[in-house]
């Protein structure tokens, strides 16, 4: 592949990403016209814990079957990898639906009962996130910039429609909001998954492949997603349990919501040259310095007008989002550089040092996400992610710094 093409998808997944963000914002406008803080609090509370049950399923299957994917150069064997990796997300699928019909019970004994019949409505899209992580790994992995575009925009742009369309002449309720938003994102995401044309001839030996490189590099950073991205809903579950309602929990979450592109800004770069990262013995200088700059313009850029966008965009009930955003862009950008290092360390089989680093961040959210929380409330959890972002993305330069001075001396030779 020619610098030239990868040039071109840079763009096209930015832009992707760019308009995606864009129909993001409308959407959660969309949410917060038609639902007050707690109401949307309680959807995201709900959403915070399926997303973490769902992070403790995959065991770093589908790193690994993106790692493959990577380094195949046969189509048949591709999709037979795929067809693996869609046998495996059934299987969690069926666990993960298990999981969140017992949290019905769980809330429904401690007293929470407006929260917990939200469980069982989410039961036919609770699965939403592990198709998410299947399309985004495949995708990396087989390079199909294309299609992890699609599910960028796709459901956004399907979605608001809808909503907008249905919430005016029926009303909004989060019972409503969690099928819609979950729902056609879920339809498209299937859509996404059966046009990779999964093969699931000769499983066996794909399989071996697939626990062998598990074992080695996968498995690693699963310990590291366990530590470090479910922690990341910690945050919204602690402010529920602190709080007598679930507003900090919506002003948390859709702060984070509105600043997470951010972090995508370098891990762009990084998710479209993981094939190419495989072969280099280092990033590029000018690949370096150009993710680096864009990453701080960005930052800054969205500094300068987030809080007045959301008193212009959100009801006046949020207006204290745009105050967390500023906070939280830092320390998404900083945690973006580290994804995009994190990118090269991978295509490397180097899950040792992203786990090392994620145990690290992970160890910090968890006391922070508890602590803090518990101590300064919604601050403490603004503290945590600056503070757990700087502690990834330095323990992950440091890695970089090693693994490609070590390259250097061996290339000597």
């Amino acid at each position: 592949m020619n610098l030239s093409k990868q040039n071109k998808q840079v763009v096209e997944l930015y832009i992707s990403t760019f308009v995606g963000t864009l129909l993001g914002v409308v959407s959660s406008i969309i949410n917060t016209r038609f639902l007050d803080p707690v109401n949307y609090g309680d959807v995201r509370y709900v959403q915070n814990i399926i997303n973490l049950i769902a992070a403790l399923l995959l065991f770093g299957y589908f790193l690994s079957g993106s790692r493959l994917l990577a380094l195949s150069n046969d189509e048949a064997y591709s999709r037979r990898i795929r067809g693996a990796m869609v046998v495996i997300l059934l299987i969690a699928s069926l666990i993960l639906i298990i999981g969140t019909a017992s949290n019905y019970w769980i809330h429904l004994y401690n007293g929470k009962l407006t929260v917990a019949p939200l469980f069982i409505i989410s039961l036919p899209v609770c699965i939403h996130q592990l198709l998410l992580n299947y399309v985004n790994t495949t995708a990396q992995g087989d390079n199909h910039i294309g299609r992890l575009s699609v599910a960028r925009m796709l459901p956004a742009l399907l979605y608001i429609p809808l909503a907008y369309w249905i919430y005016t002449q029926f009303g909004a309720t989060s019972t409503r909001m969690i099928l819609l938003q979950w729902g056609t994102s879920s339809l498209i995401l299937i859509g996404v998954i059966v046009s990779t044309k999964p093969s699931f001839h000769r499983l066996a030996y794909v399989f071996r492949e697939l626990n062998q490189e598990n074992k080695q590099y996968g498995l690693q950073l699963y310990y590291g997603q366990l530590a470090m991205v479910a922690t990341n809903y910690i945050a919204g579950v602690a402010l529920g349990i602190f709080n007598v309602d679930n507003a900090n929990v919506c002003y948390f979450t859709l702060a984070l919501t509105i600043t997470s592109p951010l972090i995508l800004v370098p891990s762009i770069i990084g998710t479209t040259y993981f094939k190419t990262f495989a072969t280099q013995d280092r990033i590029s200088k000018k690949v370096m310095r150009g993710t680096i700059v864009v990453t701080v313009v960005s930052c800054i850029g969205y500094i300068a007008i987030i809080k007045p966008v959301v008193s212009l965009l959100y009801p006046a009930a949020y207006a204290v989002v745009g105050i967390y955003a500023t906070i939280l862009a830092v320390g998404c950008s900083i945690h973006g550089l580290g994804d995009m290092i994190n990118r090269y360390l991978g295509s490397h089989g180097q899950g040792i040092a992203i786990r090392n680093s994620s145990f690290a961040c992970g160890l910090l959210k968890v006391g922070g996400y508890i602590g803090l929380v518990y101590l300064w409330n919604i601050e403490g959890a603004l503290i945590t992610n600056i503070l757990s972002s700087l502690i990834y993305s330095g323990i992950l330069f440091c890695y970089y710094y090693r693994f490609t001075k070590g390259s250097r001396v061996n290339n000597r030779y």
